[in-house]
């Protein structure tokens, strides 16, 4: 079974939580479009619902946790990865420049705040137990 987890940085705003766990999610789609259903459903009236495929768990973690974690996990194959920055926050609405500025920084310059981790449930819940459950 496929798990899905979201490791935020502990002393993000609520908004900055709600942004950087829809950024991250929107470019994991885009990296592995299986996590949600092609199909449309509508409940009774109408209404179109989301079909995630899986459960998408939030953590919390220390800025060095993420860090080490986004380290750890990039050369893993059995993982797909991604992480969006505090570069990433201050420049917003600047895509060009966002993507300049992180292909030309290390990822301890660009200071990541979240990631995003997909992968065989057992694997997910190894690398990540440490961390709490955002609350």
């Amino acid at each position: 079974m496929r798990r899905n987890v979201i490791v935020l940085e502990k002393h993000l705003h609520p908004g900055e939580v709600g942004n950087v766990s829809a950024i991250l999610m929107g470019q994991m789609v885009k990296k592995e479009a299986a996590l949600f259903s092609d199909d449309t459903i509508l409940d009774l009236n109408g209404v179109q619902h989301a079909g995630i495929k899986n459960s998408t768990i939030i953590l919390k973690a220390g800025a060095g946790q993420i860090l080490n974690l986004a380290d750890s996990v990039k050369a893993n194959p059995d993982l797909i990865s991604v992480v969006f920055s505090a570069t990433g926050q201050s420049l917003n609405n600047q895509f060009s420049d966002y993507q300049a500025k992180i292909k030309s920084s290390s990822t301890e310059v660009t200071r990541p705040v979240g990631i995003m981790l997909s992968g065989e449930d057992s694997i997910i819940r190894s690398i990540t137990k440490k961390f709490s459950v955002l609350q």
